[in-house]
This record gives C-alpha cells, sequence and structure tokens, in this order.
C-alpha cells in the first residue's frame, strides 16, 4: 500500500509563523498554487481513499487537487494538527512575554506539557498513532492524507519505530509531498518530495 501524506498549502497563519491547529483558517494565494503545483505532481496517481483533517486548509487542498475527479473526502479528527490551547495563533516569541513560566514548562517537557485548553504531544501522539493502526487494517494501493505538519513529523515518529525523539529530526514544509510504503507487514518511508 502506498500512503502519500500531503501538507496544506500555506496560510496567513503560516506566514506570521504562529503556533495554531484549532485556529480554523484558509490557504492564501501561495497556498493555492502549491496546492496547484501538488496536483500537477499527484495527477496520474489513482487514489482510492482520500483522507482529510477537520480543518478548512485540508478541504480546501483536496478541492483543488481533485477539483476534475469524483472522488469522496473522509474527514478524520485523529489527523487534525496539534491543539495548542492558550498558545493557539501566537509566534514563540508572543508566548515567551505572555506565558514565560507556561513557555519553560513546555521546552522542558516538551511530550508531556499540556497548555492550558490544549494537548500534550503524548494525547496527540496516541491519537496519529490510532489513525495509522487502522489504516494498516485497509487493502488499497493508492491512499491519499491532507494533514498539517505536526500530524506528518508524528507519522514519521510512528514508521521509525515510535521514537518520538526524531520529530525534531525533520521539517514539513507547506506542500511537502510524502511516500510512505506499507508492504508484508513492513512500513517505511520511501520519499519526501519539497514542492
Amino acid at each position: 500500500m502506498n500512503i502519500y501524506l500531503l501538507r496544506h498549502g500555506e496560510t496567513e497563519q503560516n506566514e506570521k509563523k504562529t503556533y495554531y491547529g484549532s485556529l480554523d483558517v484558509s490557504l492564501n494565494e501561495k497556498g493555492k498554487n502549491q496546492a496547484l503545483s501538488a496536483k500537477n505532481m499527484l495527477h496520474k496517481i489513482d487514489f482510492s481513499k482520500v483522507f482529510i483533517s477537520d480543518r478548512i486548509r485540508t478541504l480546501e487542498m483536496a478541492e483543488i487537487i481533485f477539483e476534475d475527479k469524483e472522488i469522496e473526502f473522509i474527514k478524520d479528527s485523529r489527523i487534525n494538527e496539534m491543539s495548542f490551547g492558550i498558545f493557539e495563533g501566537k509566534t514563540y516569541e508572543e508566548i515567551g512575554k505572555l506565558y514565560p513560566e507556561e513557555q519553560e514548562l513546555w521546552q522542558n517537557n516538551w511530550k508531556e506539557y499540556c497548555p492550558k485548553g490544549g494537548e500534550s504531544y503524548a494525547v496527540f501522539y496516541k491519537r496519529i498513532k490510532s489513525f495509522m493502526e487502522d489504516l494498516k487494517k485497509l487493502d488499497e494501493e493508492n491512499i491519499l492524507i491532507v494533514t498539517h505538519g505536526g500530524v506528518i513529523r508524528t507519522i514519521y515518529c510512528y514508521v521509525l519505530d515510535e521514537n518520538l525523539d526524531f520529530y525534531w529530526k525533520f521539517a514539513s514544509s507547506n506542500g511537502d509531498i510524502s511516500l510512505i510504503k506499507y508492504k508484508h507487514g513492513s512500513i517505511f518511508i520511501d520519499s519526501i518530495i519539497h514542492v
């Protein structure tokens, strides 16, 4: 099974370099162009299933890619970006000014610390793992997952023997496409393409 991972295109929040997972924001013009680039790269692949998160930015990405094809998008909240709670919509610098103590706790225990109103990375990982375990039960040839940077980097951790420390060893830029392969009970990263 070929599992294609596509990060949504750029939004205004990406441009501002804020932390945002729960904020529901649309693609900007650059993001729409990134969707067109992804469409050109993926147009020859026959996808039997397309999963998207609950966020409008992944829906918009998928709609551009499949504007001339009939395919159902399967929404799954497990592939939503991590919720940052009180940190939502703020840059790293802004968080440091508004919540210096919370920021320090977050830095010192990034896996377990939970910002008020948000979720910890450990909880976030569990829902991504649940999604991936279910995905491996499918009998499909090509699947597309339109999701978020944190989700994609966490899927890499899942593939790499669930070593969460690898989260910081990968980038995932807007519009990037990755291919994960699941064959004969083995799952591995095949390629990562920067669009």
